[in-house]
């Protein structure tokens, strides 16, 4: 009896093979020649129809699932199952303060309209179009009307109307013809046939458990073109159109991302007052440049961002729900981090920190901050918490790779393998930094340098620096706290912190370009003495002895009631790496206390360096370092001025271990436009 046809494998050849064996095994064809028949077009043709089905049936089940769906429709319609909708892309927002003066002193008002244009600077060779999307209207003060903090839109103001016909359209459905729309610029009004001036305006639903038979409420929905559609209720969910009804839809179209950080603008008309006078000379300040463009929503974010939404159903309570929402309604972030205030030191209940690190920038300017929590934030958290957000604090790593090879098992010349070497290291960080809750491993970093000539590289060498940046407050006294957040190793002569320069008074009154540099300390005193046991009996104060290889160092013994409450020092001493601590005498017995080294605390200094390149030390005591918390404190710190270019201080140390965690709004980062960012020495072996 001939064998079964083998159906588990589905590529062509082999669907074919199977095809000729099965055959082989029948007697009618036991010695048939297929290679050379008629036959072997036939079972071409039915290899080819098993391996079509095949596929096909194979991409239809995967479409599916949200999670194996490739095709956007499948996705899209997956995700309205879950009642989340992709975000399209949104227009970069800018604020400005608009001012203009008329020449009538009379009080009167002006109104900015809705639509009015501005055009921004150009961003590589190419100038926006923004817009004010509702009428502004401010009063006449003195001479002047000016407008505070003034939103702008990039993109152009679209308006379509449509007719509702129920025998054509009985869903009720719209398609906007725009395929750059910002939906969050939508804005329907209705009438109740043409030529009638009674309208109501229509408002996006977000939530059905608020909609009635009679609310005026609109949908929207990503059709399978890709297109958005609008559509309406049913007298049961929303209210219904009326046939003949004129739907006027009006929008944002716009260039998201490619018009970010716009900014300096020129009014494109003139604006007539209420008095009737039409000015046309207009003072425009920028307050904030152009941020929060972004492109449509991808088919791997939808798929994410559907599930996240629908655990979080349209309530801000858990972290969780924080960042899915906020990511969902302002998607030009590239990280989000959400902390409770109980996680802070102390702690500060009824508060929830929220940072974002935005795509194009490194921070969010504090007008966006504003708007986030008040369009985005606020209309869903919970009435008893208060959101604050925080700018990201970044972990800047400073690499210096000491690399040996063996010139002749590559190819690649010396300044090759240094390139390759840094590819590498930008991969690791592209790959593995820049975003919250991230860890950057030396270990992993090493390995990924060995591996970028395996046959040259015999080994490397790489101590792991990080640097902090901050800005001072010019001309005038600050101190600064400066939080690594991780154990600093302790300088010595050759490698300690430094930073780079800034200006200062000197004790004369001379101005010095000066730079913060650590003392390397090499002797050491006592901190404190702990007191481990209390003993019992003491009438009188012991005498407490301190022994070690250091020097000079004193204390003296409380006694309450019999037993020593604590041990003061009179003296830290110097010199100390070890101590001992000794009680005798005073009636007592059984008392022990051990002595803290102030070996893990450091102190900075600024120094200058004069015509004969000899160092002059300003500030001897600049500052402090606490070497297993990573804390810097700068004590009254007076920056007059910064060098031509730069806006910070960057302070840079070597770190105590090779593995960094980035908590709460840390950013482990690398700028690979700083040229000591990465520097690789190449030895020969």
């Amino acid at each position: 009896m001939a064998d079964r046809l083998q159906v588990t494998e589905l590529d062509f050849d082999t669907i074919k093979e199977n095809l000729k064996t099965f055959l082989n095994q029948q007697n009618q064809f036991t010695d048939y020649d297929f290679e050379g028949s008629g036959l072997s077009v036939l079972l071409d043709i039915l290899a080819y129809n098993t391996h079509y089905n095949a596929y096909y049936l194979n991409m239809v089940a995967n479409e599916a699932f949200l999670d194996t769906a490739i095709l956007r429709d499948s996705v899209v319609s997956h995700a309205k199952k879950l009642g989340y909708t992709p975000y399209s892309q949104r227009a970069p927002v800018a604020t400005i303060n608009f001012e203009a003066t008329s020449s009538s002193g009379d009080a009167g008002t002006m109104t900015i309209p809705s639509g009015y244009n501005f055009l921004s600077n150009q961003i590589d060779n190419v100038s926006y179009n923004f817009v004010v999307l509702n009428d502004t209207t401010v009063t006449k003060a003195n001479s002047t009307y000016l407008f505070e903090d003034l939103q702008i839109y990039q993109g152009e103001l679209i308006t379509y109307a449509f007719t509702q016909n129920d025998s054509s359209n009985p869903k009720q459905i719209f398609t906007l013809p725009d395929d750059s729309i910002d939906t969050t610029t939508i804005k329907v009004v209705v009438s109740p046939a043409a030529g009638n001036t009674q309208t109501t305006v229509y408002t996006k639903v977000t939530e059905v458990d608020n909609i009635t038979t009679t609310t005026p409420a609109y949908f929207l929905q990503e059709s399978k073109n890709g297109k958005y559609q609008i559509y309406f209720g049913n007298n049961s969910v929303g209210k219904k159109l009326n046939d003949g009804a004129v739907v006027t839809v009006s929008y944002l179209v716009t260039s998201g991302t490619e018009a970010n950080k716009a900014n300096n603008f020129i009014a494109s008309a003139s604006i007539e007052d209420s008095l009737g006078e039409s000015i046309t000379t207009f003072n425009i300040t920028p307050q904030s440049a152009a941020a929060g463009g972004s492109d449509r929503e991808s088919v791997d974010s939808i798929k994410f961002s559907a599930a996240s939404q629908f655990s979080t159903q349209n309530r801000l309570v858990t972290f969780k729900d924080y960042e899915s929402y906020i990511l969902n309604n302002y998607p030009n972030i590239d990280s989000i981090s959400v902390w409770g205030g109980e996680d802070e030191t102390p702690p500060v209940y009824g508060k929830v920190y929220i940072s974002m690190k935005p795509k194009s920038n490194y921070y969010i300017s504090e007008t966006e901050k504003a708007r986030i929590l008040e369009t985005i934030v606020n209309p869903k958290a919970i009435v008893s918490v208060e959101a604050q957000i925080r700018n990201p604090e970044y972990i800047y790593i400073v690499l210096e790779n000491y690399v040996e090879y063996n010139k002749t098992k590559t190819t690649q010349t010396a300044t090759a393998l240094k390139q390759a070497i840094r590819n590498a290291i930008i991969n690791y960080k592209t790959t593995n930094l820049d975003k919250f809750d991230s860890q950057f491993v030396l270990s992993k970093l090493q390995d990924a340098i060995d591996s970028s000539d395996k046959n040259a590289i015999i080994g490397s060498e790489t101590i792991l620096k990080i640097q902090k940046r901050f800005t001072p407050s010019l001309d005038s006294s600050k101190t600064y706290n400066i939080n690594y957040g991780v154990p600093l190793h302790r300088g010595t002569t050759t490698n300690k912190l430094t930073s780079t320069e800034f200006n200062v008074y000197d004790d004369t009154g001379t101005q010095r370009l000066v730079q913060l540099e650590e003392i390397p300390n090499s002797f050491t005193g006592i901190t404190s003495i702990s007191v481990t046991e209390s003993g019992t009996g003491y009438t009188e104060n012991p005498t407490v002895t301190i022994t070690g290889d250091g020097t000079g160092a004193t204390a003296e013994a409380v006694v309450v009631n019999g037993r020593i409450e604590s041990i003061s020092i009179k003296n830290r001493g110097v010199n100390y790496t070890r101590a001992l601590i000794t009680i005798n005498g005073g009636n007592g017995y059984g008392a022990a206390a051990v002595a803290v080294l102030d070996e893990r605390y450091g102190t900075l200094r600024t120094v200058y360096f004069d015509t004969s390149a000899q160092r002059q030390v300003v500030n001897e005591n600049a500052g402090t370092i606490n070497y297993n918390t990573g804390l810097i404190t700068l004590n009254n710190l007076r920056v007059l001025s910064l060098p031509t270019g730069l806006t910070q201080i960057r302070m840079t140390i070597e770190s105590e271990r090779g593995i960094l965690n980035s908590i709460k709004n840390t950013i482990i980062t690398l700028d690979t436009e700083d040229p000591i960012s990465i520097v690789t020495e190449l030895v020969e072996y």
